[in-house]
């Protein structure tokens, strides 16, 4: 697959894998509940609705789940799991991957190859001397490590390993240059994601260096999925790991996303950072209504509740990463519980003193003071446009903020003042009014006959950009460029030829 063909998302790499790869993919319980989990709210729900019916059923018939005003939305997501290989249409009848249908059931029942969720390491030593707080710093102090690299900053901070940094650089967020490897304009919105995001964009690009190296594409996504769907706080055994997926598994600690002690290297534990990638929804799309209907218009047939699973149903499945609200909050970093208050004259106060932190605010905020650990600044049309052409966009700076905002300002609908993102959105869309495109001006035009005959055909080709007849100057566009060269050469020629008859 080549850099311009790499897909952005989890779910449209999926999608380009061929069939037999899929049912390859779809034999692990594990991997077969991990894109359970990525699946938007109504495509879980679908699926929960045919899980156990062991004949197809009339695509009619699944159109009248959903309300008429909501029968675009049911049938968008009928077709991307037709993409995903999940679901098979043949004459108007449709069902699911009898394998995905199968290892589903067996991860939701604890039945089929139960080892495709990790085999918990049964050494002498307890699962108590690495605690989940610990498991948490380590991963985040392995994370803002590289995000420390990316801006810059890591100066007194050790530097990333060369496999990181490999990826950094195929993925286009770093680049080589003169002083060093430095951000990119992919780069500089690549920091502005969330940490899912981010982690995500890196196991993607790990799949296409896996393919360069060829390895066995299946077995790498397959021990991905295994990975997000192990238990956090609890270690797993390593011995029974084949070659590729050890060398993975150091590759991946470089990243914070597994831990793995250099002197007990027969087990492993996964961190928050990739334990929590499928805890979600995993959808794009935004959660239910609160009157308890779905996207597709449900009232509450033929529906599981929630994110199709409950948290009594999860909490039983093994391997299970879900962790409760209360406890999994403990374990989000700084920057993750919220710490950027917003006024409506567009100040921005932020209560942190994490140099990472505001390196990443430095990108579309004026710094104003800094103190031990509070730092203000204000959003300006200049310090907004240097990000917009470094290619974040309004969006990812709204998106940001609303994210990282401060507990106090959760609670305000919307997050942020509105007179803050309307000002982002305007200064976004007076950069974008101006779009340079190719051009040439033609000027000094010796007659004014001469502009005028130039100036008639260039309106009959319709190739002009500007012109000022009294100043005899004339703009076009590239495509047209070689036209009129090649009729002032004519105007030339036959003045040339007129002179020599006279």
């Amino acid at each position: 697959m080549s850099e311009e063909d790499f897909k952005s998302t989890i779910a449209e790499y999926l999608e380009a894998l061929p069939p037999q790869f899929c049912r390859r993919v779809f034999s692990n319980p594990a991997a077969c509940l991990a894109i359970f989990r990525l699946l938007s709210t109504v495509g879980k729900q679908l699926i929960m609705s045919m899980l156990y019916l062991e004949a197809p059923i009339r695509l009619h018939d699944v159109h009248q789940w959903a309300k008429h005003s909501h029968l675009r939305t049911l049938k968008s997501k009928v077709h991307q799991l037709r993409k995903l290989h999940i679901l098979a249409e043949e004459k108007g009848m449709v069902s699911l991957n009898p394998i995905f249908r199968e290892q589903l059931r067996n991860a939701l029942t604890g039945g089929g190859d139960f080892s495709s969720f990790g085999v918990p390491y049964r050494g002498g030593n307890s699962d108590d001397r690495i605690g989940a707080g610990r498991l948490a710093r380590y991963a985040d102090e392995r994370w803002e490590t590289i995000l420390h690299f990316m801006v810059g900053r890591a100066a007194d901070v050790r530097p990333p390993s060369d496999s990181v940094r490999g990826i950094l650089k195929m993925s286009r967020l770093m680049e080589e240059g003169a002083d060093g490897m430095r951000i990119t304009n992919r780069g500089f919105q690549f920091l502005l994601q969330d940490s899912a995001s981010q982690v995500w964009t890196v196991l993607l690009q790990y799949l296409r260096l896996a393919e360069i190296q060829d390895m066995d594409v299946v077995e790498v996504l397959n021990f991905l999925f295994q990975l997000v769907s192990l238990q956090l706080g609890k270690s797993y055994s390593a011995e029974r790991l084949t070659g590729n997926q050890r060398k993975m598994l150091n590759e991946l600690r470089d990243f914070g996303l597994v831990y793995q002690d250099e002197k007990d290297a027969k087990r492993f534990y996964p961190t928050h950072l990739i334990a929590s990638l499928t805890s979600g929804s995993g959808s794009s799309e935004p959660a239910a209504p609160s009157d308890g209907r779905d996207a597709a218009g449900h009232g509450g047939r033929a529906i599981v509740g929630g994110d199709a699973l409950g948290a009594g149903a999860r909490s039983k499945i093994p391997g299970s990463s879900v962790v409760g609200k209360q406890r999994f909050s403990e374990l989000l970093a700084p920057s993750e519980k919220g710490y950027i208050v917003v006024e409506t004259n567009c100040r921005v106060y932020a209560y942190t003193d994490s140099p990472l932190h505001i390196a990443i605010l430095n990108l579309f905020v004026h710094l104003v003071s800094r103190f031990s650990n509070f730092v203000t600044g204000v959003l300006t049309r200049t310090s907004v446009r240097r990000a917009l052409s470094h290619g974040i966009t309004a969006d990812q700076m709204i998106a940001f903020l609303t994210t990282h905002a401060h507990p106090q300002m959760q609670g305000n609908v919307p997050v942020l003042p509105i007179t803050v993102t309307d000002q982002i959105r305007l200064w976004e869309k007076e950069k974008n009014s101006l779009h340079p495109s190719p051009a040439h001006l033609y000027r000094e035009f010796a007659q004014r006959a001469d502009f005028e005959r130039v100036f008639r055909y260039a309106q009959e080709i319709n190739v002009i950009l500007w012109a000022s007849i009294e100043k005899r100057q004339l703009v076009v566009s590239r495509q047209g460029h070689p036209k009129i060269v090649e009729f002032i050469k004519g105007l030339k020629n036959q003045q040339q030829q007129q002179q020599q008859q006279i």
